[in-house]
């Protein structure tokens, strides 16, 4: 299991995630699922989001980011910026 983050700057965070929403919507969602997504944060930074995604795999997520790069540059989202990856040693979420 990886986590990535990055951040993505530029216009207000709340107009950033809608442009996301406008040109991936809910099929970003469906292929992630597809590809090992397992989740997808999203929060307000002083200059712009970070974002926060948790996979099955690095390979699931690599798929899944050549699936959608396309669409992503498409949308004019911005860049990503600081890209990390960690390997995640534990998980918790409430009833596990």
């Amino acid at each position: 299991m990886i986590l990535t983050m990055f951040e993505v700057h530029g216009e207000s965070p709340e107009e950033m995630v809608a442009k996301a929403d406008g040109a991936m919507g809910h099929d970003a969602t469906k292929i992630a699922g597809e590809h090992g997504g397992l989740s997808n944060t999203i929060v307000k930074t002083e200059e712009g989001v970070l974002i926060i995604n948790l996979w099955e795999s690095e390979e699931g997520m690599e798929s899944f980011a050549g699936t959608m790069r396309p669409r992503i540059e498409e949308a004019g989202v911005g860049q990503q910026i600081g890209w990390q990856m960690y390997e995640v040693l534990q998980h918790r979420t409430p009833g596990n």
